[in-house]
């Protein structure tokens, strides 16, 4: 997603945004589908706040039109409310049955990413951009009884307090926290900004007691140096505090003598277009174009640099990771960096989000988005329903592209028999290096043999047949492996890792 603003003819602002739009059917069938998650946020995104406030362009009081269409469905709209049974099941018929119909306009339009958002999902959708949250600032893997840190977030109060990657945390205000859930560690992590909590840790055969006061963290970007000149960038969104937190890491790996460059957008949805603006001043000389856009009316309009400070974090090379959920804000930055200084892009094709949606918020803080143009590239090419394809093709294992099954919890799947529950087995159980054969579905002998080995060493029941226990238990097995493998398994970063060093 990406958001900008503009002055229309009255002078008022216009909140514009390119985003990645998801239907409720679609996020519901996502929520269905289990995907391999990396890693757990200790600290939580449990109190976004709001960051960003769209400007109120649309009076609810504003002047009424006096078409027969309009006056039509008002008269629908005060007969439905009046007269309609259903109406005694609902909280607020009035506000319920206007947000209906105005969804439904934009629905049979054809266009998915023009639509109508309640204030609740816009509270939703600016929550969700910039990724602040109150808490400490650490991510950790939880399994087997250990809660292992994996990262700790730059400026953090973790890591004023001197927490490391690969600190145990083994106790919460002097509790042992051995047989929590991770739901559990999270609820007494997280709290009111500039209270304390006290946790215990351990570093290797070191206890180290520590009283952290929480405060506002930001999990937009993350750095670290992966080898003696290598830096790496872990961009997750597009919000307001992404250039500041960006260069507090580029002046790190600049105190060390970092010269390349590593930059990963996969999986980001998008963000702030003002984030790609300031981040663009760390890479880009001044009056580089970084976008354009393509209006109703045919006018172009590119946007361009200035302020930058690009001379001070001189990289030789620079990789982009890229993959089927880099999304609109991502690509933008990804054709501004390959186009202006031939940044290679390795992964998968991106999303191929292309087109510019105005906002436009009522008295009643619900806002309709409604696509007005197309943005393209500083060459001015359009990736919209395309993606961008990457210099260098490179996948992950079959289980990362794989949807948790549907299956039933009594349900028992017989040897020699097809099933996409046998499937994703299948693909988990070839990543864990337990099976070499065929991931199409089928439940042969091979398929077997690795079950029964994999049972064994996880010691889960098996009986020739792959139930929803199971299933789990190989999802399970894999989100650890990668939790603590991640550095060999991921076979993108390391061809990136491989591009970056070469140059090609």
């Amino acid at each position: 997603m990406v958001i900008l603003e503009k002055e229309n003819n009255e002078n008022n602002k216009v909140s514009i945004k390119l985003e990645r739009h998801r239907w409720p059917d679609e996020i519901a069938k996502e929520k269905r589908k289990k995907k391999i998650i990396i890693t757990v946020t200790a600290s939580v995104i449990f109190s976004f706040f709001l960051g960003w406030q769209f400007n109120r362009l649309v009076s609810v009081n504003g002047t009424p039109s006096s078409s027969g269409n309009v006056a039509k469905f008002e008269r629908i709209y005060n007969e439905v409310v009046k007269d309609w049974y259903f109406t005694r099941d609902m909280k607020d018929p009035e506000t319920e049955i206007m947000d209906n119909a105005i969804k439904g306009m934009f629905e049979m339009n054809g266009d998915i990413h023009s639509t109508y958002m309640t204030k609740d999902e816009m509270l939703q959708l600016n929550q969700s951009i910039n990724m602040d949250f109150v808490g400490i600032g650490i991510q950790y893997y939880s399994g087997e009884g250990a809660n292992v840190v994996t990262r700790v977030f730059r400026d953090s109060p973790a890591e004023k307090a001197g927490v490391k990657a690969g600190d145990v945390l083994v106790k919460i205000d002097g509790e042992s926290i051995e047989t929590w859930k991770s739901d559990q560690i999270k609820e007494h992590i997280v709290g009111e900004e500039g209270t304390s909590v006290k946790l215990e840790f351990l570093r290797g055969s070191e206890t180290l007691n520590m009283d952290i006061v929480r405060s506002r963290v930001t999990a937009v970007v993350w750095g670290e140096i992966i080898q003696d000149n290598i830096g790496y960038l872990e961009i997750s969104s597009f919000g307001n505090k992404l250039a500041e937190n960006t260069e507090m890491y580029l002046k790190d790996f600049k105190d060390s003598n970092v010269d390349r460059l590593i930059i990963d957008l996969r999986d980001n949805g998008g963000g702030y277009l003002q984030a790609i603006q300031e981040i663009s001043k760390l890479f880009l000389d001044n009056k580089a174009v970084v976008y354009q856009e393509d209006f109703t009316d045919g006018k172009v309009v590119s946007y361009t640099t200035d302020n930058s400070v690009a001379s001070q974090y001189p990289f030789e090379n620079i990789v982009i990771l890229i993959n089927g959920d880099t999304a609109s804000a991502s690509e933008v930055m990804t054709l501004a960096l390959s186009e202006n200084l031939n940044v290679k892009t390795v992964g998968v094709t991106s999303y191929g989000k292309g087109t510019v949606q105005t906002q436009r918020s009522f008295g009643d803080q619900s806002s309709i988005k409604l696509t007005i143009a197309k943005w393209l590239s500083p060459s001015g090419k359009s990736i919209h329903e395309v993606g961008i394809v990457p210099d260098v093709e490179v996948k992950q294992a079959d289980i990362f592209y794989a949807q948790f099954p549907q299956i039933d919890e009594n349900e028992n799947i017989p040897y020699d028999s097809v099933h996409g529950a046998v499937s994703y087995v299948q693909k988990g159980l070839s990543y864990l290096g337990y099976h070499q054969g065929r991931v199409d579905g089928y439940y042969d002998s091979a398929t077997d043999a690795a079950l029964a080995s994999f049972a064994n060493a996880v010691n889960v029941p098996y009986n020739k047949s792959i139930n929803l226990e199971l299933t789990k238990q190989v999802y399970s097995a894999v989100v650890r492996d990668w939790s603590m493998h991640k550095a060999e398994r991921d076979v993108q970063l390391n061809k990136a890792i491989e591009v970056v060093k070469n140059g090609n």
